[in-house]
């Protein structure tokens, strides 16, 4: 897909390229200013979803980085939110999202968990998966859970268009 050139992008998002470092982002964001307003809408309900849950900023981010890793999204698995790595997010931490969970609460084990089956293969979420969901999570926090899975899922046409991106410095604590 060819991406749209800054010069050409609507005034909105020429500003939102123009405060974004990380070069994948950059190139994401020219990617969807092929569909402007559809993407300002796609953008809106991602920020809700991704900053205004009641996850928790580590939690949200294990699962969004859980989901990146279904996707094979470059630019999706390069970054970490620094209000996560604040609130003890690690990279020993993201490295337990595909084995062994030492280090995770339950909570974000079973939201993981979730995570990468709804990513993969919903149909194989099973009721003992479910329970913990409920377990850990009110009925609010699973809906914000899943579409958290559904936004993050974008990571697919972005590894399809070919965007990259070198992983970044993990903001300090």
């Amino acid at each position: 897909m060819p991406l749209v050139e800054p010069e050409e992008l609507p005034e909105d998002l020429r500003r939102q390229w123009d405060a974004t470092e990380r070069e994948g982002l950059r190139d994401f964001l020219r990617l969807m200013a092929h569909a402007p307003e559809q993407f300002r809408l796609f953008n809106a309900a991602y920020a809700s979803a991704r900053f205004d849950n009641h996850l928790g900023v580590r939690l949200t981010e294990l699962v969004r980085i859980a989901v990146a890793q279904t996707t094979r999204c470059p630019v999706c698995m390069a970054g970490r939110h620094g209000a996560a790595v604040s609130a003890g997010l690690t990279e020993e931490l993201v490295g337990e999202i595909g084995g062994e969970r030492r280090c995770m609460t339950e909570a974000e084990a079973a939201a993981v968990a979730f995570a990468q089956r709804f990513a993969t293969d919903h149909l194989s979420i099973t009721d003992e998966q479910t329970a913990a969901l409920r377990e850990h999570f009110d009925p609010q926090q699973v809906v914000e859970l899943a579409l958290l899975c559904v936004f993050c899922l974008v990571g697919r046409f972005s590894m399809l268009a070919g965007l990259q991106e070198q992983s970044c410095p993990v903001p300090a604590r």
